[in-house]
């Protein structure tokens, strides 16, 4: 056991630390080709701060509401949020793009604020709200009202009950706060595709313009990356000093939890606002002008269709690949080891922290030289696919794993029943349905994935994201249109499918009658 632990670890390292070490360790030996430009790190740093201070309140607001209340604005809220969680940013911002083709939209003065910064910043909010609210819920999970019931028996005033409700939800701000920020520097497809970068550097698609450029700046590009990790860093010290200093608050807001209570009219007029806004502003309006310009040209002379297939296809295998190592891991991880769980932890949470683009400019180096040359094959793709994927499949698998009674593989092993058997016939049946669900969402985020697909994609053989911002690239915008919407397709018929199978094959099965 020890031993697979180990390699296990070893390969984790080789995926993980390896391409990061070599990627950081750059600056150190060599300068970079055309100096670091401050300027997009601080442009990108400023619009970070500005959409963690729009959107901390609310999504503290939402997540109070929805841990809370109850009602059918609260399932439509819950709903639009976890829609524009999943959606891909720049099918958003292509959907956009789409509505201010129009030349009267264009010129209007929203278009005008639009495709300069404030666009920016509208749908950097909209991506940031579903992660902010996710993320401040867990504050309020366990929210009791036994202070609020304290202060009214004390005869508190309703000024000094608003400010002791404050302070409860510092925590949860501060977490939606450094979450926003942190995904705002770390948005790749946004900026790159609404094409504002030329009026707007931003560090990640400067990070993106010295790698793919000839001659690469990889120092230059590993500079970068330094400063957006210790932003990161530093964000997250500041979320943790605030939770430090609101603990108290925190371990006696928590103490019971209550039902969710009815709406008030007000809190119900608030809801329905929000809900339509997100709904409207983030779901209807570039869906629908997808819709309209897909449908204004034939499907049979969309370039680059074959880019659905090959990035459905490579997200099955990296979804596989990802799945695999994930119950592996967890299964290696229930022993009573303590070093085990503590390192892959610590592994696992640095990925997290680390974007996509940054991952992929470590494969980049780390595997473009006469040792290790898989740079340029599907191979390595799909391996940093499913490096990128792993940390979701764990998180995605092992609340299914930790629900398994270890009484049923005790009995099962009581009764003597094969290994194999134990398998396919207890822990497969039982963990069918959970399985399948992480394995199409990890499918559906490597099929939209796009700052790994940008740098390490096959040439001629471009992933779907990689299409669809070409196309926006060249305003192609009905073809990328189709693109976004067939693929979406597929992942529909692929779930609907593999959904039924699943439910077909896992059926209780109806017992036959006894014959004389």
């Amino acid at each position: 056991m020890s031993l697979l632990r180990g390699l296990l670890l070893a390969l984790l390292a080789f995926l993980f630390v390896y391409p990061l070490a070599r990627l950081l360790s750059l600056p150190l030996f060599s300068p970079a080709a055309s100096g670091v430009d401050p300027r997009a790190y601080f442009d990108s740093l400023i619009l970070a701060l500005l959409v963690g201070v729009i959107v901390a309140p609310l999504g503290a607001m939402f997540a109070y509401m929805l841990e809370t209340m109850q009602g059918r604005m609260i399932g439509a809220l819950s709903l639009v949020l976890w829609v524009l969680f999943l959606a891909p940013g720049y099918v958003l911002t292509t959907g956009w793009l789409v509505i201010f083709t129009n030349p009267l939209a264009r010129n209007s003065l929203f278009g005008e604020l639009f495709l300069g910064p404030a666009g920016l910043v509208f749908l950097y909010c909209l991506k940031s709200v579903p992660f902010a609210a996710f993320v401040a819920r867990a504050t309020f999970a366990q929210r009791s009202s036994a202070l609020a019931e304290a202060a009214l028996v004390l005869g508190v005033n309703v000024w000094r009950r608003r400010m002791l409700g404050l302070r409860l939800a510092l925590p949860a701000m501060a977490a939606s706060f450094t979450i926003a920020a942190i995904e705002t520097m770390q948005e790749f497809g946004i900026p790159a595709t609404l094409g504002i970068t030329n009026k707007l550097p931003i560090i990640t698609y400067s990070i993106y313009q010295r790698l793919n450029t000839t001659p690469t700046d990889f120092a230059g590009a590993a500079s970068l990356c330094w400063w957006l990790i210790l932003t990161a860093g530093a964000l997250a010290v500041l979320q943790l000093s605030v939770q430090a200093r609101n603990q108290a608050a925190l371990t006696h807001g928590r103490a019971r939890r209550n039902p969710p209570r009815p709406c008030t009219r007000a809190e119900n007029l608030f809801l329905t606002i929000s809900a339509g806004l997100l709904w409207g502003l983030g779901v209807a309006a570039p869906t629908l002008a997808l819709l309209a310009i897909a449908m204004s040209g034939d499907v049979a002379e969309t370039q680059s269709l074959d880019a659905i297939f090959r990035s459905l296809g490579y997200g099955m295998l990296a979804a596989s690949i990802a799945l695999a190592i994930a119950v592996i891991i967890l299964k290696l991880q229930a022993g009573r080891s303590l070093w085990f769980p503590a390192l892959l932890q610590g592994l696992l949470s640095a990925n997290m922290a680390v974007p996509g683009l940054i991952l992929g400019a470590g494969y980049v180096i780390a595997f473009n030289n006469q040792y290790l040359p898989l740079y340029g094959t599907v191979l390595l793709l799909v391996i940093a696919y499913a490096a990128g994927a792993l940390p979701i499949a764990i998180r995605l698998m092992g609340t299914a794993i930790g629900q398994l009674d270890k009484k049923l593989d005790e009995a099962a092993r009581i009764f003597a029943l094969p290994t194999l058997t134990r398998i396919i016939d207890i822990e497969a049946t039982l963990l069918a349905k959970p399985g399948l669900y992480a394995w199409l969402l990890v499918t559906a985020g490597v099929m939209y994935e796009l700052p790994i697909s940008e740098l390490l994609y096959v040439p001629g053989a471009m992933p779907l994201g990689v299409a669809i911002v070409t196309d926006d690239m060249m305003a192609r915008y009905g073809d990328a249109a189709r693109l976004a919407l067939l693929g979406m397709a597929a992942i529909g018929v692929l779930a609907f499918g593999f959904s039924l199978a699943i439910h077909l094959v896992t059926r209780p099965q109806a017992e036959r009658p006894l014959t004389p």
